[in-house]
């Protein structure tokens, strides 16, 4: 009797618990990326530089993905400089500089995606800001577009110590086709293959013994 009123009471308490969300990848070939997000993401058109001070970048049309989940607001910024390619790396630093002037910056760091030949560097930081948010932002520039990559979370809630906002911003590829590098075998592997005990290594694949 009370192992069957215990297992109830389990129940109970577990069907009242937020249901764990499910990641997946939604790739945008269109955009350059793929991106994980705990739910399916909202497009829509949006306007970086509205509002803000970029003389270099000026305000340009962007597209915004944009998915809500325990608490937390994730969003994606893509805004196409094919047209000036030649200035990314002073674009992405006025980037940069916009969001670590929001506030007060708590955290600095270097994210480097895809790896090996296909390597993508960044920039990326969190700051409280002065609006009321803790956000945690990684600003990228390839093949001719600025990628704003944001966790966003008002600073006094528990949702800022939420373990997605760190899967968010790491879980970005922009290689969507072709190869990877795994340092720890020192081989190129196909992308999208998880499993390092099955990759196709071309030449350097193990032989079978005789």
């Amino acid at each position: 009797m009370r192992l069957t009123a215990l297992a109830a009471a389990t129940a109970i308490l577990l069907s009242a618990l937020p249901a764990q969300a499910a990641w997946k990848e939604y790739v945008y070939e269109d955009l350059g990326v793929a991106k994980y997000f705990p739910v399916e993401p909202k497009m829509a058109k949006g306007t970086w530089g509205q509002g803000i001070r970029l003389p270099l970048s000026k305000i340009v049309p962007s597209t915004v993905l944009t998915a809500v989940d325990n608490g937390v607001t994730y969003k994606v910024t893509v805004v196409d400089f094919s047209a000036r390619a030649a200035e990314g790396a002073n674009i992405m630093g006025e980037a940069f500089s916009s969001l670590a002037g929001r506030g007060e910056v708590v955290s600095e760091g270097f994210p480097r995606l895809d790896l090996g030949a296909n390597s993508v560097y960044g920039l990326a930081l969190t700051v409280d800001e002065k609006a009321g948010n803790h956000t945690t932002s990684a600003v990228f520039f390839n093949k001719g577009k600025l990628y704003i990559v944001q966790a966003i979370a008002p600073k006094d809630s528990p949702a800022r110590f939420d373990a997605g906002i760190g899967r968010f911003i790491e879980t970005i590829r922009f290689h969507l086709q072709g190869y990877g590098f795994d340092e720890k075998i020192g081989h190129d592997f196909p992308l999208g293959d998880d499993d390092p005990g099955d990759r196709d290594l071309g030449n350097n694949r193990p032989r079978p013994q005789n």
